[in-house]
């Protein structure tokens, strides 16, 4: 079952795609993130294009091998452009990570530590 939540503020919209719901916990302490959690991938795109984000942040353990695909598409469609996208990992591995980056993710996290890749 597909959920939809979308807490407002001024800034950009960020569109959190992953199946946990643990995630967006950070998303609602922190008052001045606007953000949509999407878990299903079937809302992906039509999520995109009715809400416009600034960026999309991506769950690697929830998409695994799609990941690429969606990325991929993102980054041929001029539609989408502008829109940064931030990978969400376990934790870091040199060749998918590197894999990742070329392909056009623009920001690496990391669950498991504080490492970041921007």
């Amino acid at each position: 079952m597909a959920t939809s939540t979308t807490y407002k503020s001024n800034d950009k919209l960020i569109l959190l795609v992953t199946n946990d719901t643990l995630n967006p916990g950070f998303f609602i302490e922190n008052t001045n993130i606007q953000f949509c959690h999407i878990n299903s991938k079937s809302q992906i795109f039509p999520s995109i294009s009715t809400l416009q984000p600034g960026t999309i942040i991506i769950d690697h353990d929830f998409l695994e091998d799609e990941v690429q695909k969606l990325v991929r598409r993102i980054r041929t469609n001029p539609f989408y452009a502008k829109l940064k996208i931030c990978c969400l990992k376990r934790s870091f591995h040199r060749k998918t990570d590197e894999q990742l980056k070329t392909t056009g993710v623009d920001f690496l996290v990391y669950k498991n530590n504080t490492r970041a890749s921007f």
